[in-house]
């Protein structure tokens, strides 16, 4: 029997609910929880294995690098969807040096996401 189930990280965020429509009106997740009213904590989850938590917070947000990496099956798929719907892209779909194929996008509040998957280079 394993130990560990699961992890998510909380983001914090100074509006949960708007946090959480974004995620669901652009980036494709579904609303699971939104706890108060209005909400000062949330969770989003895309399909069962990628989920998200936000915190209602006035401190100042450090958003200078990435805060989460989503590992996905298809990044290209991911990559031409969020294109459509309007997320902020940083950095186009490439494959890395260190054998990721991977894009960045900003979320509304900075927050910068690698998306992406492991690749085999051939010698």
């Amino acid at each position: 029997m394993k130990l560990f189930s699961h992890s998510s990280i909380i983001l914090p965020v100074p509006n949960v609910k708007e946090a959480s429509e974004y995620y669901r009106d652009v980036l494709g997740f579904s609303i699971s929880f939104l706890w108060q009213d209005p909400p000062t904590y949330g969770v989003v989850n895309r399909e069962d294995s990628v989920g998200l938590h936000f915190s209602e917070s006035s401190a100042p947000l450090y958003t200078d690098h990435a805060k989460l990496y989503i590992f996905v099956n298809n990044p290209d798929t991911v990559f031409e969807e969020y294109e459509k719907s309007g997320a902020t892209i940083i950095e186009p779909i490439n494959d890395s040096d260190y054998k990721m194929r991977e894009f960045v996008i900003e979320d509304l509040n900075g927050y910068k996401i690698v998306i992406g998957k492991g690749i085999q280079y051939d010698h």
